[in-house]
């Protein structure tokens, strides 16, 4: 198992390269549907990738604060795919008024638990749960550093364990994998290419029981 923090990012970059060959293989879908879940996986990635870059400066704080928008773009790709209406898409991807108010999005979505629950009617029950469990986990925390609180500003001050900072890289990982799978569903990808990825960087994986 990869215990330093060099080693975990050296991996954690040589998984990435693989999971970026087999995107690059996968032919983009010509339904709108298809395109927003694309949209979301590919933010998932951007995230992930870039809060290992933070990690590698030592900008922890910004590091973390990235796990929650992350979660949420990966709920919010599982929901397009199967869950959200042809009509929710259609008005996410509608082109603003002239005289709409920039600040405003084009078409919300619905709150998180509420797209959890269309989840666990439209997935299988581990899909929901593990989504579920990593919600329960870490929503709590990430509030604090979205909005400011305390916990940023302890870290800020002392620093983040470098144990801490593996767990969420692995966690990361976990995330782009999640959003790969999903990927692979949208695009009508080969099956069977993650097991193989998944052995060969098991060390910079969560638990399997846990993605």
């Amino acid at each position: 198992m990869t215990t330093s923090l060099d080693a975990i990012l050296e991996r954690s970059a040589a998984l990435h390269s693989e999971l970026d060959a087999l995107w690059l293989r996968l032919e983009s879908p010509e339904s709108n549907r298809g395109k927003v879940v694309v949209g979301y996986c590919a933010i998932v990635r951007e995230h992930v990738i870039s809060q290992q870059h933070l990690f590698a400066i030592g900008h922890h704080v910004t590091a973390l604060t990235l796990v929650r928008p992350t979660f949420e773009s990966l709920v919010r790709s599982i929901w397009c795919l199967r869950g959200a209406s042809d009509d929710w898409i259609e008005k996410f991807l509608t082109s603003p008024a002239m005289d709409a108010d920039p600040r405003k999005e084009t078409h919300t979505g619905p709150p998180v638990d509420s797209m959890l629950e269309t989840i666990q009617r439209h997935h299988p029950e581990f899909v929901y749960r593990s989504l579920v469990e990593l919600k329960e986990a870490t929503w709590q925390p990430m509030h604090s550093y979205v909005h400011g609180g305390i916990r940023p500003v302890v870290q800020a001050l002392v620093g983040l364990p470098e144990p801490q900072q593996i767990s969420a890289i692995r966690n990361g990982n976990g995330f782009a994998m999640f959003a790969t799978n999903v990927l692979l569903m949208n695009c009508e990808g080969p099956a069977g290419f993650l097991q193989p990825i998944q052995l060969r960087y098991d060390e910079c994986l969560p638990p399997v029981s846990n993605c």
